[in-house]
């Protein structure tokens, strides 16, 4: 307890402490300014939670789209068992391959002067997928409230004659949470790097063209190459 300078007897109190309030969820405040929940995750600990996100967005995305791919693309019905066993694997694929997407993402960053650390882009990229997630159950949820099962299966005619308004406002919830996790990630990547949101969304662009031009040398140099094994072959 400190001494009062004017008289050395008597003792000042020390001033109470006030107990910190504790940080919103990240869950919350991803909605409200993404920011700084990417920056609060990242000094604090970003490999929380990362796992558990990946796995949720490849779950919740194969349920909500396995059945009618199976259908529409193979034409072959699965029992519902094996669409959730099937989302589970897709869930712990998708660990991995977010994992190595953000750190694909940080490299192509990097040759624009991005210096993020491994650990922050991949808290970034399990992050920026919440809102999409959240939508994607969201309309699971109410579709599962309104027809049961319908929507894990291949055929669903009580939900194709579904209202128009009703339609319309799923999809549009959909869009609108799958647009707000494109701008968590674009913000989180500039707040990780020190860049601006130009910068951010060129980084974006420039790994999707990269991928694009790979995968359409490796098909160019597959419809060169294919025929000439194939008269090579007929030759001999």
């Amino acid at each position: 307890m400190p001494i009062d300078a004017e008289d050395p007897d008597v003792l000042v109190p020390e001033p109470e402490a006030r107990p910190e309030e504790p940080a919103e969820s990240p869950f919350v405040t991803i909605w409200e300014s993404p920011r700084e929940t990417i920056r609060r995750v990242v000094a604090t600990d970003p490999r929380r939670w990362v796992n558990a996100l990946f796995f949720a967005s490849g779950f919740v995305g194969a349920l909500s789209n396995l059945p009618t791919a199976l259908e529409e693309r193979l034409e072959i019905t699965v029992p519902l068992g094996f669409v959730f066993a099937f989302a589970v694997v897709i869930g712990l694929v998708t660990i991995g391959t977010g994992i190595l997407n953000a750190w694909y993402k940080r490299w192509v960053g990097s040759l624009l002067g991005g210096d993020a650390a491994r650990k922050a882009v991949v808290a970034v990229s399990a992050y920026a997928s919440i809102p999409s997630t959240v939508g994607y159950s969201l309309v699971l949820a109410i579709q599962m409230a309104l027809y049961g099962f319908e929507p894990f299966l291949p055929t669903h005619p009580a939900l194709d004659a579904a209202p128009p308004l009703l339609t319309l406002t799923l999809w549009l919830g959909l869009g609108l949470s799958s647009l707000w996790s494109v701008c968590v990630s674009i913000v989180g990547f500039a707040e990780v790097n020190g860049f601006s949101i130009a910068r951010s969304i060129a980084t974006s662009l420039l790994a999707v063209l990269i991928v694009s031009v790979t995968i359409a040398a490796m098909a160019l140099a597959a419809v060169i190459a294919i025929p000439m094994l194939m008269q090579g072959s007929a030759a001999q």
